[in-house]
């Protein structure tokens, strides 16, 4: 394993790196729980929403291999750059969308460029050792529990302006981008040109899935990811069902798990395990007994202990599934490598919500402990898959 590459001042990169995720993540947080309301104004049929809502996840899956790839070739510095300007203008577009198809178009343009988190998380491994990586996975966690703590906090205030929520909304995603992408311009050092000159063809990173840790990474990314969004998209109505919580109390809810995920990734995650495969597999586990303890939960204190080991196994795998991607990605080509993990990552969340609402039976806390059982099959699944390899 060849060492990290060395800049002048690592804290100012991943407080750069952490500006990057966090607009991105706050943008998102701001937008899409109200893009289907915004769509409705100009088409309500559940189609072209539900087309809508994916567009940006499955422009993201065709375009962050690439975008991973390209900055193994050209830098991670320009690649960041093009991926926060695209977001910038698909924000302006946005804010002054007069019909469906220009929301759709702009939804696709983020997704398209939006190459900020593969990236981010390639320079974040560029720059640390394999046994420092998890800190650096854990800056990128932190700025996604900051997106989805501020987003949805920021959009409760900004769609009460007038009769143009959305349209001051998307001009403050976009202002927070903008501020990233200068940022980046003029403070985020580029590291050194890697080792390795690559060449990008889709067909030869393909060919690195062959390699069994990879494989096995990639498949538990699948499974965890489609159960988390399902978690995402059924919760409320588990909550409803189960407590009588309405969208106010829910608010609070996820108020409570990210400041939960927001102190995991800032603390807990931030310390390297001396054994990757290990903390991973125990973060699987801890998630999978934070849904069998929802499945049993009665009560609003055990539904809170709950979602705070939930929080706990979700915060570990966030972190350490990632780091150990990069130990056992090529350095020539691990930006490919963490482009495709978060494409397939995309594609989850597009099939996480159908899957939920297919497999979640009455009464919903069913589910979740089907969810459990699936998580103790990929706990497995990843110890099979480096059964023969050491940390």
């Amino acid at each position: 394993m060849m060492p990290c590459i060395m800049i002048k001042d690592k804290k100012r990169s991943f407080f750069i790196l952490f500006l990057i995720v966090a607009t991105e993540l706050i943008g998102f947080g701001l937008i899409i729980p109200i893009l289907p309301q915004i769509a409705s104004r100009f088409e309500n049929t559940p189609l072209k929403i539900g087309l809508l809502l994916a567009a940006y996840s499955a422009a993201q899956f065709i375009a962050a291999p690439l975008l991973g790839a390209l900055s193994d070739k050209f830098g991670r510095k320009p690649i960041l750059l093009i991926s926060k300007l695209g977001t910038v203008l698909s924000y302006i577009l946005l804010a002054f969308s007069g019909s469906y198809w220009l929301i759709f178009i702009s939804r696709l343009m983020d997704g398209f460029t939006g190459g900020n988190i593969s990236a981010a998380k390639a320079y974040a491994a560029d720059i640390t050792t394999p046994e420092d990586r998890p800190k650096g996975m854990a800056v990128i966690g932190m700025a996604f529990g900051t997106g989805f703590i501020l987003g949805p906090a920021l959009g409760g205030l900004l769609y009460g302006i007038g009769n143009h929520g959305h349209s001051v909304a998307a001009i403050v995603a976009g202002s927070l981008s903008l501020l990233a992408f200068f940022l980046t311009l003029f403070l985020l050092e580029e590291p050194e040109k890697r080792h390795e000159k690559t060449h990008y063809s889709f067909k030869d990173t393909l060919k690195l899935f062959k390699h069994r840790g990879i494989a096995t990474i990639c498949l538990i990314q699948v499974g965890f990811m489609i159960l988390f969004s399902s978690f995402e998209s059924t919760f409320s109505l588990f909550t409803a069902q189960g407590f009588g919580f309405n969208e106010r109390q829910n608010s609070f809810l996820f108020l409570y798990v990210g400041i939960l995920a927001l102190f995991i990734q800032g603390g807990l995650t931030r310390r390297a395990p001396k054994n990757l495969i290990r903390t991973t597999g125990i973060g699987l586990l801890a998630a999978g007994l934070g849904f069998l303890a929802m499945h049993v939960s009665g009560t609003l204190s055990l539904l809170l202990i709950a979602l705070a080991i939930l929080s706990l196994g979700v915060g570990f795998v966030n972190s350490y599934l990632p780091s150990l991607l990069t130990v056992v990605s090529p350095e020539g080509n691990r930006g490919a490598v963490i482009g495709i993990y978060e494409g397939i990552g995309s594609l989850s969340r597009i099939i996480g919500p159908f899957f939920g609402y297919w497999a979640i039976t009455s009464p919903l806390n069913h589910g979740y402990g089907y969810f459990a059982v699936i998580l103790g099959f990929l706990a497995i699944l990843l110890f099979f898959g480096f059964r023969r390899q050491t940390q």
